[in-house]
């Protein structure tokens, strides 16, 4: 019996102590959602404090930030919503930073497709649509329209091009095979994709990088956890999960 009692009172002991550990909440962006889980795993085993993120679409959470819903970090993919929160004081200016960059593509759920066809169907074809983020709401939309305005073809091909709600949306478009190819994030094509190079990559400088920044909010009450989680992004393992994820990622980003 007493045995019993000792050994619930050191789980009780050791929940109490968990407990009493800050937990550091984040709005992240859902174009970067998948491996902001992993780090925030990762985060969780390696550090005493705890993590917990909200994904939904930056506007969505950019609109709940102005309206008064309380979290201690933000993380975006559109530069737009950082300075709005900035110019309404609701985040600290010297806290952005960029932790990652993310790349558009062409792609198609075809498998058997070679980037030099989707290259060809994208300046030749013109019977065939393409899917594209609505680049007034997608930074990744707006980075796809710049490249293909950095390569001559937006005037011609506006008028067969289908816009997805944001970049997940567009994905889904394609992955449902709805639309047969379109610009993605190179992040949402899995490793496997991502290995065999089953897309058509544009030359980087045709198109401003998309950055995906982190700033503290005014409003964030969790102190020495966001610091340690700031501080984690900054290390090596988060880059390397970040690159294997499909995103740029160097030191370089994070001064």
């Amino acid at each position: 019996m007493m045995r019993l009692i000792y050994g619930f009172c050191l789980f009780l002991n050791i929940s109490l102590s968990w407990a009493s550990h800050e937990i550091v909440h984040i709005a992240v962006s859902s174009s970067i959602g998948n491996p902001l889980t992993s780090l925030c795993q990762k985060f969780n085993q390696s550090t005493k404090y705890g993590c917990k993120i909200t994904t939904a679409p930056a506007g969505h959470l950019y609109a709940h930030i102005m309206h008064g819903m309380a979290y201690d970090l933000f993380l975006s993919a559109d530069e737009t919503y950082t300075e709005g929160l900035i110019n309404a004081k609701k985040a600290d200016a010297q806290s952005r930073i960029a932790i990652a960059e993310g790349r558009i593509v062409l792609w198609s759920a075809d498998p058997k497709i070679t980037p030099e066809a989707l290259y060809q169907i994208l300046t030749e074809k013109e019977n065939i649509v393409i899917a594209i983020a609505n680049p007034g709401a997608s930074s990744y939309g707006a980075a796809a329209r710049e490249m293909l305005q950095e390569y001559g073809l937006w005037t011609n091909i506006q008028s067969r091009l289908i816009y997805g709600k944001n970049i997940k949306h567009t994905y889904e478009l394609i992955m449902t095979q709805r639309i047969p190819l379109g610009f993605i994030s190179l992040a949402q094509l899995s490793p496997e994709v991502r290995a065999r190079k089953q897309y058509w990559e544009p030359q980087t400088y045709r198109y401003k990088p998309v950055k995906h920044e982190v700033i503290t909010l005014k409003a964030a009450k969790n102190q020495k956890a966001l610091v340690a989680f700031r501080d984690f992004l900054r290390n090596d393992q988060s880059c390397q999960i970040l690159s294997e994820a499909g995103y740029g990622c160097s030191n370089s980003l994070h001064t």
